[in-house]
């Protein structure tokens, strides 16, 4: 009885610690993708051309490396997360928070291929005749995807995840008004803050230190209780 126990304990935290595994791994590589990408502030859209870019292709190629690995790792963060609200999510922002999840993996990869798409222009057609135009547009169009939508869907999804942990109780309060708080700012002023786009990723890795540090001490706690039963 006492082995039988221990499984299904055992079982049981397993969720919270592939939640925080997978969104350490989000973060850091979200992080990581953002700094490769995104041009210094000192660069004008009009001094981006293709010699600029030939310097960058190594970070380029990263980029283009990371970021299915990082939409990977999200969705298994959103699957283990919604997996261990159980009987208890309420359906409708469970489905907000699902799909939210789910289009912000979709915007993230759009965002990737147009990145590695416009750092292979050049190359691939040969000539540098309106390169400013079409690198230029090409960051405008992910500057226009990070701040008008990844970020605001990333807000949609911290709401919806906020108000479930709100009636269930799983996090503690200063969490649910911090991610409350940075929810409103990404739907309302995403596109005007250029340091917003690695809130997100830093939000997801708090999460995660959170939870893998409770499952550690839950596991120790569980452990220790099925030890002197046993041993009872």
């Amino acid at each position: 009885m006492a082995e039988k126990t221990r499984s299904l304990v055992r079982r049981e935290l397993r969720s919270p610690r592939a939640a925080a595994i997978a969104g350490i791994a989000y973060s850091l590589l979200m992080i990581a993708v953002m700094i490769l990408a995104t041009p210094p502030r000192s660069v004008r859209p009009e001094d981006i051309t293709g010699e600029w870019l030939e310097t960058r292709s190594t970070a380029a190629s990263l980029v283009v490396t990371l970021v299915p690995f990082a939409g990977i790792a999200f969705l298994w963060f959103t699957g283990v997360i919604r997996d261990r609200l159980r009987d208890r999510e309420d359906r409708f922002f469970a489905t907000i928070f699902l799909g939210s999840g789910i289009v912000h993996v979709v915007l993230l990869y759009l965002w990737g291929a147009v990145f590695g798409a416009f750092v292979t222009t050049r190359a691939l057609t040969g000539t540098e005749v309106g390169e400013e135009f079409v690198y230029g547009f090409g960051f405008a169009l992910m500057n226009e995807i990070v701040g008008n939508y990844l970020l605001r869907i990333g807000g949609v999804y911290m709401t919806a995840i906020g108000t479930l942990w709100t009636r269930t109780g799983l996090v503690p309060r200063w969490l649910v008004i911090v991610t409350y708080v940075l929810a409103l700012g990404f739907l309302v002023a995403a596109p005007s803050v250029r340091e917003a786009r690695f809130i997100f990723p830093v939000w997801v890795l708090v999460v995660s230190m959170r939870i893998l540090v409770l499952n550690y001490r839950h596991t120790h706690d569980e452990e220790g209780t099925l030890g002197l039963s046993s041993g009872g």
